[in-house]
């Protein structure tokens, strides 16, 4: 117990110290990322063929930052290997220094049922993995930002985000493991399946929630102010067959400088949001085609078929935790004072191998992920007949990201299509449609 502790407590004050030394310093200035400067007459020159099409997109960008998307995108496969050894070496920790045998047996101590002492063990285990984890998410969502240039908030806001996040969150999990816990116990044979349905409630319930109660926890949320902006994204809206009667924005700003907008929720709580600086900072080509890509993501019903997806690979992490816990369990249960999956002291291998899953099944989560994009890329372009919008659009946050990685890297951890692919199937919806779009 002792050196968890000590661990924990030494992983929160190393982030308080980075955090705070990063956020002391000024914020290095972002490059312009299209240094190559281009009036009506590139545009009418741009060739009909897709693929030169793409490559004269791709060359609008400089050098530099071409070679800073790239640095910066190294700074993820840091962040995943890092994440994956930190997880493995926290639970091993916990484990093997007897942290979580006495953990349970303070629990007992502390509360007379059985579902209480889980409910005090998940927030003991959840607390120390945070802490742990602290140091690689540090890195992760606010140094490599800041010194990349695309964030202006200070560490302290960052953090207080982070554990407001995390408290959320953990209210879903430790309802999540109370229940299968209770399952594991009772259903010996047949837990997975249950398992499986009680994740599919808990993510459906998160993401209905999302929008009215989540979402706001962390920006202001309001009505789009009246303009041609707004009623250009209504009319489009009505166009394609969507009941829009409002607008929303997010001050997204106030968390980064990049570019994006989402759409949350469903059924009836489903709502379209554009993020502050998306509408500040793209011309109307782009905007109506960002728009139009989230109705796309709306009306082809990705949110549900991605909780779908989503339950149906979880589900195989749960038998894959079956296997690995048993195993695990039979070799070392002995010296960890673990009678069982079922046993409360077991609970940071149950946690471990489901986040362990999560990064082995990344490959199939990013594929899915891929395709609906394509879906609403397409859907967007056809919604609002602007292939330039989206072309522009890919290259103008180009020194946060690969616009061109393998296909192997694209594969493994890209949850969108590379730039590369999104411009060239762009330039090729151009190509077949050129006399509805001209030049």
């Amino acid at each position: 117990m002792k050196a968890l502790l000590v661990a924990a407590m030494a992983a929160f004050l190393a982030s308080i110290v980075w955090g705070s030394i990063v956020s002391a310093q000024p914020v290095p200035p972002r490059i312009n990322v299209r240094a190559i400067v281009v009036d009506s007459g590139w545009y009418s020159a741009l060739p009909l063929n897709p693929a030169a099409a793409t490559e004269a997109y791709l060359q609008r960008v400089p050098a530099e930052a071409r070679s800073r998307g790239d640095a910066f995108t190294a700074t993820r496969y840091i962040t995943l290997a890092s994440r994956v050894a930190i997880l493995m070496a926290s639970v091993a920790l916990i484990m093997f220094s007897g942290a979580a045998a006495s953990l349970r047996d303070l629990a007992r101590r502390w509360v007379p049922y059985l579902w209480m002492q889980d409910a005090l063990f998940a927030l003991f285990l959840f607390t120390a993995l945070f802490l742990l984890n602290l140091p690689i998410e540090t890195y992760a969502g606010f140094v490599r930002l800041r010194l990349a240039g695309f964030t202006q908030r200070t560490y302290l806001d960052w953090l207080g985000e982070a554990v407001l996040g995390w408290a959320v969150i953990t209210a879903f999990y430790v309802v999540g493991v109370i229940l299968i816990m209770r399952l594991i116990r009772r259903r010996p044979g047949s837990w997975v399946g249950w398992a499986t349905l009680v994740y599919l409630v808990l993510s459906s319930f998160y993401v209905l929630i999302s929008p009215q109660y989540i979402e706001p926890l962390f920006n202001s949320i309001t009505p789009l102010a009246d303009g041609p902006e707004k009623e250009a994204i209504l009319s489009l809206a009505r166009a394609n067959g969507v009941p829009a009667h409002e607008v929303f924005v997010r001050d997204a700003s106030r968390q980064s400088d990049l570019l994006n907008a989402h759409v949350s929720g469903i059924g009836g709580t489903a709502q379209i949001v554009l993020d502050d600086n998306t509408i500040a900072k793209t011309p109307k080509a782009e905007f109506e085609l960002v728009m139009a890509h989230e109705i796309g993501h709306y009306v082809l019903a990705h949110i549900p078929k991605g909780i779908v997806f989503d339950t149906l690979v979880s589900g195989l992490g749960f038998v894959f935790i079956g296997w690995g816990a048993q195993r695990l369990i039979a070799r070392h249960g002995r010296r960890w004072k673990v009678a069982g999956l079922g046993d409360t002291a077991a609970m940071p291998v149950f946690w471990g191998l489901l986040l362990l899953w999560g990064f082995v099944s990344l490959p199939i989560n990013n594929s899915i992920s891929r395709e609906q994009e394509a879906e609403a890329d397409n859907y967007g372009i056809n919604a609002s007949r602007q292939p330039l919008g989206l072309a522009e659009f890919m290259i103008r946050d180009a020194d946060a990201a690969n616009l061109d990685p393998s296909w192997l890297e694209e594969w493994l951890l890209y949850d969108h299509p590379s730039a590369r692919q999104r411009i060239f199937a762009a330039m090729r919806w151009r190509a077949e449609h050129r006399s509805a779009t001209g030049p």
